[in-house]
């Protein structure tokens, strides 16, 4: 295959990029003859798929809203952003289109799995991907303004939120995308590396401006899963120079044997993100001793985007530290009563990329409201700047727990707990995790003469909700601490979890 053309190898399929842009060209005019138009919705329901990356782009351009979906997560769960998202067409992998959307309801274009056998799609009443392409020729269509991707999230309550942008114009479309490059530190003829799930939008993003920057010798990767192993011989045979990672690769590297890790050629690496969960100072430091000084941080939510960036020389020299704002960003540090914090004093963290257009909450612009600070969002995370404008955290307001990267709101576990006849309250908290950064903790008082039965709890939980949200550690107590408002005091049951890690629950 020609090495001027720029390749993206997902899931071990590679193309190039003409060959992408005639099959996202395609997909659009057979998405469109399916209904699907501006400010319509698409769920994508794969695992890291060469049909994923197109699929996604092909909706955007029509100027509707890619919704990507967790395939771990239960039925019920993916027929909620259906029905919040409004989506009358979803793009799935065959086997999850038939264990997660099985009530009808939606068009389905079936995409078969990279290595599974042909199966018969017709039957089912869906659409194949591939006929869909073959029979489509390239949309020829006045351009329109696109949307991003629609976003599930949690916030203050267990139901997720979406979180919705308007179309952008031409120029904060280019705006936002010169926002994540410079995030990413790509150039032309890069070659990136994603070993983590498409859903996530933080690697959407990082595909996609990827996709955009590579250039006509440059090149994508995107592994179907994070093997340490793999990692490693993917950068030496392909010169990796770029890598998304969260903190639970680094550690899983850091455990290989010494001599294999100084066994394999690390010296093509220019650029290292990673986000989304914490990061011990110690996990850092040995993975600059051992790639140099190419790790890159940054702070942000999905809804701002990317906010601050801590690199270079600065990566050891402000450990603990998120970084400082990147050009067009802003971050406040508010008190109580709303006014800006001097330097040193801790807060509510408030933020603004002015690269990202303005975004409201599907059905729930009051949520939207709540955020607001004088022009900026809140993050419901505490921390200061020091005298130098550099970020960082102390805490987290709000309850959410980030594990392994994914966010974990505990109302929706504690609900599903709640439903149990034998249990009278229960308090669901993040405990720290060395390979994960934060796990689950479940403290359950039952009713009075109950005997515990933990088995029947983890199948209860096990049938209810998706793996990476079952709680790691599951406690039966008498009671439960409570403040005099009567609410549980979780900080309270956290805190001697995380006595040992130098900062609070």
């Amino acid at each position: 295959m020609p090495r001027t053309m720029g390749r993206i190898v997902v899931a071990g399929i590679e193309t190039t990029r003409p060959e992408f842009e005639n099959q996202v060209a395609r997909a659009m005019t057979g998405l469109a003859r399916l209904g699907v138009c501006e400010g319509s919705a698409v769920l994508l329901l794969m695992r890291n798929d060469i049909a994923f990356l197109v699929a996604a782009q092909a909706v955007s351009r029509l100027g509707a809203y890619p919704v990507p979906a967790n395939w771990h997560n239960k039925p019920d769960e993916i027929a909620v952003m259906l029905r919040d998202s409004g989506a009358g067409c979803a793009v799935a992998h065959t086997d999850l289109a038939r264990s997660h959307l099985a009530d009808g309801g939606v068009t389905v274009v079936a995409v078969r799995p990279p290595g599974a056998a042909a199966e018969e799609q017709a039957d089912q009443g869906w659409i194949a991907w591939d006929s869909l392409l073959a029979d489509s020729e390239p949309h020829a269509g006045a351009a329109v303004p696109q949307r991003g991707a629609l976003i599930y999230t949690s916030g203050t309550t267990s139901a997720p939120k979406a979180i919705d942008r308007a179309a952008m114009t031409p120029a904060q479309a280019d705006a936002m995308a010169e926002s994540q490059r410079l995030t990413y530190g790509f150039r032309p003829g890069m070659r990136a590396l994603i070993c983590g799930p498409l859903y996530h939008s933080m690697s959407m993003s990082y595909a996609f401006t990827a996709i955009r920057t590579m250039g006509g010798d440059g090149a994508l990767f995107v592994e179907t899963r994070f093997d340490e192993r793999r990692m490693l011989e993917l950068v030496e045979r392909e010169r990796i120079t770029h890598l998304l990672m969260v903190p639970v690769m680094f550690i899983r590297l850091l455990r290989l044997d010494p001599a294999e890790r100084a066994a394999r050629d690390v010296s093509s690496i220019e650029a290292v993100t990673h986000s989304a969960a914490p990061c011990s100072r110690e996990v850092k430091e040995a993975m600059v001793a051992w790639w140099g000084p190419v790790l890159r941080e940054f702070y942000g939510a999905s809804e701002s985007g990317p906010v601050t960036l801590l690199a270079g020389e600065d990566y050891l020299r402000k450990p603990g530290s998120v970084g400082r704002p990147m050009a067009g960003c802003s971050v406040r540090i508010l008190g109580e009563d709303g006014a800006t914090l001097p330097a040193g004093e801790s807060g509510d963290i408030a933020v603004r990329n002015d690269f990202y257009p303005e975004f409201t909450y599907r059905h729930r612009p009051e949520e939207r409201a709540k955020l607001d600070r004088d022009g900026l969002i809140a993050t419901g995370d505490i921390g200061c700047l020091d005298e130098e404008g550099f970020l960082f955290l102390r805490d987290r307001k709000k309850d959410m727990i980030i594990t392994g990267g994914v966010n974990v709101y505990p109302a929706e576990i504690e609900g599903i707990i709640l439903e149990r006849p034998e249990v009278r309250d229960c308090a669901v908290f993040g405990i720290p995790d060395a390979e994960f950064g934060e796990a689950m903790a479940a403290h359950i008082e039952l009713c009075v003469g109950v005997d515990p039965d933990l088995e029947a709890m983890r199948r209860h939980l096990t049938d209810r909700l998706a793996k990476y949200k079952i709680p790691k550690i599951i406690h039966f107590t008498e009671g439960l601490p409570r403040d005099d408002n009567g609410k549980i005091a979780k900080r309270h049951l956290a805190a001697p979890y995380w006595a040992e890690q130098g900062r609070r629950p």
